[in-house]
């Protein structure tokens, strides 16, 4: 199903904003999300740099963790689109196939270590802020992550989730249509098709 926006059809290199020759260059492709953002004037730039801050520039967390946590931020929030592309990116990086797939048992799988499983659960509680038990869900989860990590590392994994709490919001509202390359992760990925089913 088409986006309910459409990304720009073209866009002249000399015109874009630092940071996307970058981006571009380290997933392989041009991502239509990010066309959409730059029809509004001054967004794409401000995204781009977000990326940067929260993902891709230096920072106390290692890059294959922080494209493993945004994945599962945006598994657990139903975002197929923003999934797939951390998924591809963090495949990318280095994570492996089988402990992609093993996303949705992170907590009881051997693939994962403890400092990974307590990551892994802060960004799971991100989806779920409210009801019964969740208060003291994300006191297990901060718990659990403040055991593992300085607190300077606990402030960048809420950054990464955050930063794609913006990107899920973003691509299921516009339903952004997935590109090639990060489509690659459906067949690897048991449960990354349902979250991209749009049927009715």
């Amino acid at each position: 199903m088409p986006a309910y926006i459409a990304p720009l059809a073209a866009f002249d290199a000399a015109d874009a904003p630092a940071g996307l020759h970058a981006l571009v260059d380290f997933v392989g492709y041009r991502p239509n999300a990010l066309l959409t953002m730059a029809r509004h004037g001054g967004l794409l730039p401000a995204v781009l740099g977000l990326v940067q801050a929260t993902l891709r520039g230096p920072g106390p967390l290692e890059e294959p963790l922080r494209f493993l946590v945004g994945c599962e931020a945006s598994r657990v929030a139903g975002c197929g689109y923003s999934a797939a592309h951390a998924a591809h990116a963090a495949h990318h990086v280095g994570v492996p196939l089988d402990k992609l797939a093993a996303l949705d048992r992170h907590a009881h799988s051997p693939l994962f270590s403890v400092r990974e499983r307590a990551a892994l659960a802060l960004a799971g509680v991100s989806a779920r802020t409210r009801g019964p038990g969740a208060e003291a869900e994300r006191e297990a989860a901060f718990a659990a992550a403040q055991a593992c990590f300085s607190e300077d590392e606990v402030l960048a994994l809420v950054a990464v989730v955050s930063a794609f709490g913006w990107f899920n919001r973003w691509n299921s509202l516009v339903r952004s249509e997935l590109e090639a390359e990060p489509a690659t992760m459906v067949g690897a990925l048991h449960w990354l098709g349902p979250l991209l089913d749009t049927t009715p």
